[in-house]
């Protein structure tokens, strides 16, 4: 039984390595004092939303209609406003999800009241300002020449070309952090379950830039793998963070449950296939194992490039499961000890730029683990699917390995059907082709 005392993160966070100024990022736009003024006084006709350029431009210039049109995020408060919404908040006895925080925090870009401008509309969902910050300081400003990137960040704008601060702020909603949460109570309710990967997510959403030369001279280098490798690290520091602080401190006696992997409790009770991963052994049977996914991730990929990494990740991702049996404090810093590690990561992956070869021996590092059993629980193979596309697209094509990419995504394109063990066998069948 865990044994709960406050947690001394800043001690832990010392422990592992990790020094205070690293930790300190960009505020999120929902917590920065700048006035947030509204989707409209982006989607001028003159602004971004053209529809034919007249002029030459360094941006598209249809980004609002990208993102209304196109965009998922125009339409999460709308969500809202579902019958299946409504239902999830009548379980958590909110009588309209539209109009509570717990809901809009993610759902729409709910700054307080006093930050909202003339033309802000809380129904305009996620929009333009809930990612490059309000702009009551820089709305003005941002497009005087000579541009300067410098002078935006410096007028609050939130820095999305970099891809570590980015990625910080998609999974504050879609992995979630003390400030808000897609809790048990919440999933329990009906909200399904939350996954992410930086790439993946930022293809299908769509994307409303450009990465041309004018992009990389102005801003930062920015392509698939990159994004791949700087998500997954940031991603990865993202759960350690949640591990190692307030949220294993639950006040009813045990850690917020969402941290936990969804599938260790629910499956069917006459399914017995439980077997031990290398990264879990030591947990007894009907353990509840912790969604170490995004670690698992990292290790996969950082072993391409650093073997030793790769080997302290595993050997972290074990103690962490261990930890998890014995007592808060020792989670925390088996926790604060990966989040050290992923930083490791991200810095290793912002130093290179990978070759076709590099890419080859991701790939085969990530089945390389499915094959060892890494893979046995859904939420880890459902990671490492959408990184091995990502890797494989920016190669030269490869038949056999597209067929094999195309047969994965149909064993985790339901949670409720996937089997492991097909989904190792078709890994291993391929490696063996190498």
């Amino acid at each position: 039984m865990l044994k709960f005392k406050l947690p001394v993160l800043v001690g832990l966070v010392l422990l592992a390595g990790i020094s205070l100024t690293t930790v300190v990022a960009a505020e999120l736009p929902a917590f920065s004092p700048q006035k947030h003024m509204g989707v409209a006084t982006c989607a001028n006709a003159a602004c971004h939303a053209v529809t034919q350029l007249e002029e030459p431009s360094n941006v598209l210039q249809n980004e609002y209609s990208t993102w209304l049109f196109h965009d998922r995020h125009s339409k999460a408060y709308s969500t809202l406003l579902s019958q299946e919404s409504q239902d999830i908040a009548t379980k958590l006895g909110i009588k309209d999800a539209s109009k509570a925080d717990i809901c809009l925090d993610c759902h729409a870009d709910n700054v307080p009241v006093d930050n909202r401008g003339p033309e802000f509309h809380i129904t305009d969902g996620v929009g333009c300002e809930a990612c490059h910050g309000g702009a009551e300081t820089w709305l003005s400003r941002h497009t005087l020449e000579p541009y300067s990137a410098e002078r935006n960040l410096a007028d609050g704008m939130y820095p999305t070309a970099k891809l570590g601060a980015r990625t910080e702020l998609c999974v504050s909603c879609h992995v979630g952090n003390e400030k808000k949460l897609a809790s048990h109570t919440i999933m329990g309710a009906g909200h399904p379950r939350l996954s992410f990967e930086l790439d993946t997510f930022t293809i299908r959403q769509p994307e409303h830039y450009v990465v041309d030369q004018d992009y990389l001279e102005r801003k930062n280098l920015d392509n698939p793998i990159r994004r791949l490798l700087v998500g997954s690290a940031v991603h990865a520091q993202s759960v350690a963070k949640n591990l190692a602080g307030a949220l294993v401190n639950n006040p009813k006696g045990h850690p917020e449950v969402a941290l936990y992997d969804c599938h260790s409790c629910h499956h069917s009770l006459s399914d017995l296939k439980w077997k031990q991963r290398p990264t879990t052994a030591g947990l007894k049977p009907g353990a509840i194992r912790l969604n170490d996914s995004s670690f698992i991730l990292l290790a996969a990929l950082s072993g391409a490039l650093d073997i030793d990494l790769q080997g302290r990740m595993l050997l972290g991702i074990k103690a962490l499961h261990s930890a998890s049996t014995k007592s808060v404090e020792e989670l925390q810093l088996a926790a604060s000890n990966l989040q050290a590690l992923s930083f490791d990561s991200q810095t290793l992956f912002e130093s290179i730029d990978l070759n076709d070869a590099d890419k080859r021996k991701m790939i085969e590092g990530l089945m390389r683990l499915g094959v060892q059993g890494e893979y046995r629980d859904y939420v880890a193979a459902e990671q490492a699917v959408m990184a091995m596309d990502a890797l494989s697209y920016s190669l030269p094509s490869e038949p056999n390995l597209s067929d094999v990419i195309n047969r994965a995504y149909r064993y985790t394109q339901n949670d409720e059907t996937y089997k492991s063990d097909d989904f190792r066998k078709d890994l291993e069948d391929y490696l063996k082709l190498k």
